[in-house]
């Protein structure tokens, strides 16, 4: 036979070996030292028999012949720290929850067994105490931190962060990864064991139970020195696995040298060696091979059979269907080497490697300065190239002056000094996201060069235009480093979305190259559009950050100084950033406006990509902010042709649009097109982004909106849980964006009857808000008006009332006082007051309200109906209804002059003209408006409960205007069938038709 392998291993130390095996184990442990040092280390290990060993805690043998520790009480003192409950047991320890009283907060408690060392007690505890005294020194964002080392009785206790987490393995069951994610998240494990690394510590355990992944999305690695704490001092040892109470078939249980068997290294598990960093790194690149390509990368079912693939360096191929690319598996496959010599001399070389394409010939070359003084070197850079045909690609690798640890450094220190409870999480993924995009710059740089002086592939003029492009590009990464170095709290509110908002490099692409313009610059041309450009960067920063206003300030007056240079190419841009700054400060028209401006100088300089970002942003100008859906409805084809034009690698813009399209069809209360159009989007997301990005909670909100809009709240509820749960995944449950996808949540709440559940959830998100956002940011008045509205439709008008008062002063002061915001908190203060029977105070409310809409969307627009409706509410309530009929009339003739409205104010506005000419005493003018409710408009809706009220309506108008009494009878006979299916909501409809009927029915002959 061959060496034992760890089936027959087990069954020998389980005493299960019949007695054929038990004469070829005998047979076979007289020829082979190294299985009988193995026999007799595990048998040793299995019966420990120090005095004062950890057989001082353990209690007598499971059925299955495991030791079973003896579990610490609630309330028993370990140090300073109480015990709260059992977390978990591991090869080493058993994981307590427990609290620290001093410091007031829950820690994680790791009871560290000295037996498993195979030492006598004393020295195996001062042994434990002193590894576990280096690994506190290992200070990282990515290690579970440990906070404090002590000993309890025999043992050794490490004190460290408890981490809401999960597994990397059930982190990546989750949803689908792309390789781009999986590496991000490895690269900053990579940090943290570098980091260990180069304060003495060695991890020797590394594999996905050791890598966790929190709620804020930051990786943890644990257990750092755990694994290496089971080696001697003097010495290593071969693998034990009879160390432990049983070994899986997978051989992913540690062994109690330290290490599981499918991450070890070749040196580790054959031979014996102590763990090392160069071991670290083998278990590193097996651990991101099995991430990758869901397989680890050595086969082997047994001991035997794995040692002997390790051994062998015999990688296995990867799986069909992946996507990672060869140049990642060339770098795994260094890693992966037999010799620990063979390997990167260390992990930060290794994780350097995991950064760049080796294929790709980077040399150093342009040393980037930032601000002016790097455009203009830039700038002469391509000139140069232009310049001089034969000169090899210099490369533009070197990003240390823009993007090094200085300036992270200087990101991260601003950005903790805010007090964000979220703050480190968010500048995690501010520095993934920008390490990932300054990498992709670097190599699209080297690239574009290459294509034309090296492989001829390219013009001159197509690389000159690409350099200026990619320049402009890394000079948006320098002004939004700059300011996110000197960030506030409201930047690092934003700070999720800041790089992401970074213009995509593919717009650089030899395929988006205008045609035609090779005309060269003069030095004042130059001059002007390397300062247009500056600028550019520094709005684009202000953007980026939610800082909308002043980046208006910033570049309309550079935008103006484009156009009346006549300079397209470069005026194109501007515009399209001054209508995305203009559409975020709230400006709809003066959005629209430069949006058109970037569309017609796009156009002119062949600009496909800008043309398609202005088509799309004016899609959701026109719908959301102008209530133009016709208008609308043009745009988006003509935005939905620009994006085809691009091509592929646009997935995020053709998103953009169909979700955009999908606020337009609901507003059209094409509320089916509208779903398909945002699931489109959603799987487009999904697909480029993952599952559990915030590009999926986005369109998961926007499908939460739809469903509530059509009238579908459990459908609606789905998917705004789903938004809440990846943002609180993504961003931690402290960050204000997790508040704000609550505030979604809530009218749906208010729609299924549940009150109580929707004022206690709108007053949760305001305490967070405030609590994170300070008492008067821009949202506190979001979640003021939402709670509000709660208390209000309960009844309470008078609690009511000064939430909305305080939501109003919020927004004058943040908003200014002539905002939408401003005057949708009117609205709702209006009604309050006219459901409190104070209809003078309302209509003021109504009006002002209403002058604001108009400044805002100018006197025609459909928008208006609803607010002009409410004030004809508010003189008929006083039973004033010739005052009230003006009111009603415009409010119909506005409804009626937008030929696609879909939806269901035209019939709200064309009943309450109707009723108004009725109470009005002009029955006769009643009957038009409601028989055109009832004859329908093209696509249009009408509501169950209005088409209820309706028939009533023009029963009684057709009556008192003698005009076919019969049909009059008849029509208030389907309002009682109507209104008797519709149940509870139509209960008041039911009462008014039977009393009217119990009234004139008998005078119908």
């Amino acid at each position: 036979m061959g060496c034992i392998d760890e089936s027959l291993f087990m069954k020998l130390l389980l005493g299960e070996l019949s007695p054929e095996q038990r004469t070829e184990v005998d047979t076979h442990l007289d020829t082979c030292a190294a299985c009988r040092q193995l026999v007799a280390q595990g048998l040793r290990a299995q019966s420990p028999d120090e005095p004062g060993s950890d057989r001082e805690l353990l209690s007598p043998a499971d059925p299955g012949g495991r030791p079973r520790e003896t579990r610490l009480e609630k309330g028993t003192a370990v140090g300073r720290y109480l015990v709260l409950s059992l977390l978990g047991e591991g090869g080493m320890g058993v994981v307590y929850r427990a609290y620290d009283p001093e410091l007031d907060r829950r820690v994680a408690l790791k009871l560290l067994r000295v037996g498993a060392l195979g030492l006598e007690a004393e020295r195996g505890r001062a042994h434990l105490l002193r590894e576990a005294q280096a690994m506190a020194r290992v200070s990282h964002p990515n290690v579970v931190p440990v906070y404090d080392v002590g000993t309890f009785g025999p043992h050794v206790f490490l004190a460290m962060e408890l981490v809401d987490a999960q597994t990397l393995g059930e982190w990546l069951k989750s949803s689908p990864r792309p390789p781009r994610q999986v590496l991000s998240l490895f690269l900053d494990a990579g940090r943290g064991l570098a980091a260990a690394h180069a304060a003495g510590v060695v991890h020797g355990d590394f594999k996905p139970e050791n890598l966790l992944v929190g709620s804020d999305g930051r990786v943890h690695v644990t257990d750092f020195g755990l694994a290496h704490l089971g080696t001697t001092p003097g010495g290593g040892r071969p693998l034990l696995p009879g160390a432990l109470p049983s070994l899986s078939a997978d051989l992913t249980m540690r062994s109690a040298v330290g290490g599981t068997p499918a991450y070890m290294p070749p040196e580790q598990l054959c031979d014996g060696a102590t763990s090392s960093p160069s071991g670290d790194q083998f278990a590193f690149c097996v651990t991101l091979h099995e991430a990758l390509y869901g397989v680890r990368p050595f086969e082997g079912t047994s001991l035997a059979t794995l040692s002997a693939e390790v051994r062998a360096g015999r990688v296995r191929l990867p799986p069909a269907g992946t996507h990672v690319p060869p140049w990642l598996r060339r770098v795994l496959l260094r890693g992966l080497s037999v010799r620990p010599d063979e390997r990167f001399p260390s992990m930060e070389a290794l994780l350097a490697a995991l950064q760049r394409d080796p294929a790709v010939r980077w040399r150093r070359g342009l040393a980037v300065a930032g601000g002016v003084a790097l455009l203009a070197t830039a700038v002469a850079l391509t000139h140069q190239l232009t310049a001089h045909h034969a000169r090899a690609c210099d490369g533009a690798a070197e990003l240390s002056p823009l993007w090094n640890a200085e300036r992270q450094g200087a990101i991260e220190a601003a950005f903790l000094a805010t007090g964000r409870p979220y703050a480190s999480g968010a500048w995690q993924r501010v520095r993934r996201e920008l390490d990932a995009y300054t990498a992709a710059w670097a190599t699209t740089r080297t690239a574009a060069c290459e294509a034309t002086r090296v492989r001829g592939e390219q013009s001159e003029e197509v690389l000159a235009w690409r350099m200026r492009c990619l320049d402009s590009r890394l000079a948006d990464v320098s002004a939004l480093t700059r300011l996110l170095s000197q960030a506030d709290s409201s930047m690092v509110d934003e700070a999720h979305r800041a790089v992401k908002s970074l213009a995509p490099l593919s717009s650089c692409s030899e395929a988006l190259a205008p045609g035609g313009d090779s005309t060269p610059e003069d030095a004042s041309t130059r001059e002007r559009r390397s300062a247009l450009r500056e600028t550019l960067a520094q709005a684009r920063a202000l953007e980026t950050t939610g800082r909308y206003k002043d980046g208006v300030a910033l570049l309309e007056p550079v935008a103006k100084a484009a156009r009346d240079a006549k300079d397209r190419r470069e005026g194109a841009e501007a515009f399209l950033l001054l209508g995305e700054l203009k559409e975020g400060a709230g400006d709809w028209k003066g959005a629209e406006a430069a949006l058109f401006e970037a569309v017609d100088a796009a156009e002119a300089t062949r600009q496909d990509a800008v043309a398609a970002r202005a088509w799309t942003l004016l899609v959701r100008v026109s719908t959301v902010g102008l209530d133009a859906f016709e208008l609308a409805s043009r745009w988006r084809h003509r935005a939905a042709a620009a994006i085809d034009r691009l091509g592929s690698g646009n997935e995020l813009l053709r998103a953009n649009l169909l979700t955009y399209a999908g606020t337009l069809l609901v507003k059209q209360a094409r509320y089916d097109e509208a779903v398909a159009s945002q699931e489109e989007a959603l799987a487009l997301v999904e697909r480029a982004f993952g599952a559990d990005g915030l590009e999926a909670a986005d369109v998961h909100q926007e499908l939460g909106d739809t469903r509530r809009e059509q009238g579908r709240p459990t459908e609606a509820r789905a998917h705004l849980e789903r938004a809440v749960a990846l943002t609180r995944q993504a961003l931690g449950p402290e960050h204000p964006e997790v508040a704000r996808m609550q505030l979604a949540l809530v009218p749906v709440l208010r729609m299924q009857g549940e009150h109580a559940a929707a004022e206690a959830l709108a007053r949760g998100a305001l305490e967070s808000m405030e609590r994170t956002l300070g008492p008067e940011h821009p949202r506190v008045y979001d979640a003021l008006n939402d709670l509000a509205t709660s208390i209000q439709v309960q009844g309470r008008q008078g609690e009511a009332l000064p939430l909305y008062e305080r939501a109003l002063a919020i927004a004058t002061k943040t908003d200014g006082p002539d905002s939408l915001g401003v005057a949708v908190i009117l609205g709702n203060m209006g009604w309050a007051l006219h459901n409190s029977g104070m209809p003078e105070e309302a209509r003021a409310r109504f009006q002002q309200a209403l002058a604001i809409k108009e400044k805002l969307l100018g006197p025609q627009s459909p928008g208006l109906a609803p607010m002009i409706r409410a004030i004809g509410g508010t003189y008929a309530r006083q039973k004033r209804p010739v005052e009230a009929l003006p009111w009603f009339e415009r409010a119909a003739s506005l409804q009626l002059a937008q030929k696609d409205d879909a939806n269901s104010e035209w019939a709200t506005a064309l009943i309450d003209l109707g009723s108004g000419y009725y109470r009005a005493g002009r029955p006769a003018d009643a009957i038009a408006p409601l028989e055109q409710v009832l004859a329908g408009k093209e696509g249009a809706v009408v509501l169950p409960d209005h088409r209820a009220l309706t028939h009533l309506l023009l029963a009684r108008a057709r009556w008192d205007a003698g005009r076919d009494r019969g049909r009059a009878v008849k029509l208030a006979l389907e309002a009682r069938r109507l209104s008797t299916e519709l149940g509870a909501s139509a209960r008041d409809i039911l009462a008014a038709t039977n009393k009217w009927l119990a009234e004139h029915e008998r005078g119908v002959h």
